[in-house]
């Protein structure tokens, strides 16, 4: 185990937060600032690549310049337009109103958790949370270094799936078996050519591929695609982009420099898109813990982070007595729906129709007809600035 910060496990934290994505840092800083004792577990060590768009939308911008991000010296690519394509290479280009900046997980994380360690916040790396339990108002949090740590409250920032879903018996696993999984890929690409501000999304039979620039010239590749896709060749991930990926005539020629290059791909497996819950056993989701977040929906990364800046104060009013732990689960669930349920949704019903030839072709000849009807759903896939 490695800490940026050496606090004793004997201490009673005020907030363990288990997953040290951007959702748990951002929430850590903000804790740490206010002057609260917060541990946070990741179970790599940074800086490490994560399967992710590496787009932050604009409304996250100021936030993350509060919390001492300089965002504004990072000489960060902004994209100011949308390509979308259908599996046939039916394309639509729209500008992209809100907007949003490109960096990569491997540069920000751990940005973000020098930052928490510098206010005081304990960052445990390279350390697995094996289980939380909870009783007499206290969480005994067991690691896998043999160490356990006590909090008053915990917070699950651990992404899509982990170990302890199944511990915490959360109800969407036994839907999650039963419908359908997905694959989801990552490269960074050095291209000769990237079009300059802008996100293109590809779609391909049952999936489909987001590109947009980042520092250095480079251009995050990352897809998502039906399982079934990945079985049916073999289980090879370069099988399925050459016999899938490659039908857009629009994205083969993105998929051919991965294949070409030296770019290893992030995967990970057994995606699921149910509904899940934002406090189960009293520890409090935020992030795809809470809800796993289709692409499609805007920004995963923004949504964590919109999360992390609702549960702050909240949280706050809790451990200063000033309202109950049954409050803080209710209105945070409460505020958590108001604000991104909606969103969620959307994105869900647009990742129904994408990876449909037929149904993506037609719909993007609708929409470069009715370009108020293309703002309106990228309107539903983005938030405000706070």
């Amino acid at each position: 185990m490695s800490s940026l910060t050496d606090k004793t496990a004997a201490e009673v934290y005020d907030c363990a937060i288990v997953g040290g994505g951007v959702a748990g840092l951002t929430l850590a800083i903000q804790l740490a600032q206010s002057g609260r004792r917060v541990v946070l577990f990741e179970k790599e060590t940074y800086p490490f690549h994560r399967v992710c768009g590496e787009y932050i939308s604009m409304e996250n911008y100021d936030f993350l310049c509060r919390l001492g991000v300089p965002l504004a010296e990072m000489n960060l690519p902004v994209m100011t337009r949308f390509t979308l394509s259908s599996p046939s290479g039916v394309a639509l280009h729209h500008r992209l109103d809100i907007g949003g900046v490109g960096i990569t997980r491997y540069e920000l994380d751990p940005l973000l958790a020098r930052l928490a360690a510098r206010h005081g916040a304990s960052i445990h790396e390279g350390t697995k949370v094996t289980d939380v339990t909870f009783a007499d108002e206290q969480f005994i949090l067991t690691t896998s270094t043999g160490s356990t740590f006590r909090a008053r409250t915990v917070c699950g920032a651990w992404g899509k799936h982990a170990n302890l879903d199944g511990k915490l018996k959360r109800p969407f696993l036994a839907e999650s078996r039963q419908g359908r999984q997905f694959v989801a890929v990552k490269y960074h690409l050095q291209l000769d050519y990237f079009p300059a501000a802008t996100v293109e999304m590809h779609n391909f039979r049952d999936g489909y591929c987001g590109l947009s620039p980042l520092p250095g010239g480079l251009t995050n590749c990352s897809y998502i695609s039906d399982l079934r896709n990945l079985r049916a060749h073999g289980n090879s991930v370069a099988e399925m982009e050459r016999q899938v990926l490659m039908q857009n005539p629009l994205l083969r020629p993105y998929i051919e420099a991965a294949q070409r290059g030296d770019f290893t791909p992030v995967v990970i497996s057994q995606i699921t898109f149910r509904e899940r819950s934002t406090v189960d056993q009293h520890v409090l989701m935020l992030g795809d813990a809470a809800g796993t977040i289709a692409p499609l929906c805007g920004n995963g990364m923004s949504m964590g982070m919109n999360a992390g800046f609702l549960l702050h104060p909240l949280l706050l009013d809790f451990l200063a007595g000033r309202i109950s732990r049954a409050a803080l689960e209710e209105q945070y669930t409460q505020q958590w729906r108001q604000l991104l349920r909606l969103r969620i949704t959307a994105g869900r019903l647009i990742h129904q129709v994408f990876g449909q030839p037929q149904l993506t072709s037609a719909g993007i000849q609708v929409l470069r007809r009715l370009p108020f009807l293309t703002d309106f759903i990228l309107k539903q896939t983005h938030g405000q600035a706070y």
